[in-house]
């Protein structure tokens, strides 16, 4: 993690944006805000009020990767900024639920005296396999 207070402090002075207006906004004092250009990390709820205010987004106090790759066996997960959400086991339940359907399908089919090529067998039953 970057130190909050310089990034901070970088980020008012590049855009030229002013203190005050930076501390009003963030509800805090500007003797408070000039404090906070000493310090290397910050509470996060405070951040969050001072990303607000200065218009920047948190992932700047942050170094980062510009991609993340991360592979487990089958799964892959990349991003360009911040996690990736997977999903474990998705395919395979994918798969188990296509064939519970068939499975009904047939079920139905045989019930009604259907063969699978769509032609009547003259069979009607009433017991399921």
């Amino acid at each position: 993690m970057k130190h909050v207070g310089e990034t901070l402090l970088n980020h008012i002075e590049s855009n030229k944006l002013k203190k005050k207006d930076i501390a009003d906004n963030a509800g805090i004092t500007t003797t408070y805000l000039s404090t906070i250009f000493h310090k290397e990390s910050i509470d996060a709820d405070l951040l969050e009020r001072l990303c607000i205010a200065a218009g920047m987004s948190p992932m700047s106090f942050f170094e980062y990767p510009y991609a993340v790759h991360k592979e487990y066996s089958d799964i892959t997960a990349s991003t360009v900024v911040g996690a990736a959400t997977v999903t474990i086991g998705q395919e395979k339940s994918l798969r188990d639920l296509l064939a519970e359907k068939e499975r009904t399908i047939r079920i139905l089919m045989h019930s009604l005296g259907i063969k699978e090529n769509g032609t009547e067998t003259g069979q009607k039953s009433s017991q399921i396999d």
